[in-house]
């Protein structure tokens, strides 16, 4: 039983000589380590927090940019439709202009046809007339002939 007695006595001295020489350096790192988990738990509460602040900045900015974005999107759209008209209005001005330009080309012929029509009109009535003209000729010189074979028959009988 001494034996134990010497051990429980030389644990309890070695306690002490430890408690004595480890108090302050174990005291000042478990205070240290109290000291920075509490800084660790502020500094992470101030991370928290100005993330917090970020990510509502950043919300902002983008229910900004979306309400950008939905302007510039009805702005786009307003100006297709203005575009969308004034091609229209383009479009319908260039086909006036083209049936303009057909019609005044169509006139254009009409006319031509009708003085070339009055031009071979023109020409045929001429080679007509002269045909006529020709025949009428023949038939009166033969009429004359007739007539002036006729006088010297008679002529000649009277004088017979």
């Amino acid at each position: 039983m001494m034996d134990f007695i010497w051990k429980v006595v030389n644990v309890v001295v070695l306690g002490a000589i430890i408690y004595k020489f480890a108090k302050k350096p174990v005291g000042n790192a478990m205070s240290s380590s109290a000291e920075s988990a509490k800084k660790l738990i502020s500094d992470a509460r101030e991370a928290e927090e100005k993330l917090t602040a970020e990510l509502d900045e950043m919300r902002g900015k983008i229910a900004g940019l979306e309400k950008e974005a939905e302007q510039m999107v009805k702005t786009a759209r307003k100006d297709a439709e203005i575009e969308k008209k004034r091609i229209i209005e383009e479009g319908k001005q260039e086909i006036e202009r083209m049936k303009r330009q057909a019609s005044f080309a169509l006139e254009q012929e009409r006319r031509k046809a009708e003085a070339d029509l009055r031009h071979w009109i023109a020409e045929e009535s001429v080679a007509l007339a002269e045909k006529e003209l020709k025949q009428e000729m023949n038939q009166n010189q033969q009429n004359k002939l007739v007539n002036k074979y006729m006088d010297e028959l008679s002529r000649t009988e009277g004088a017979a």
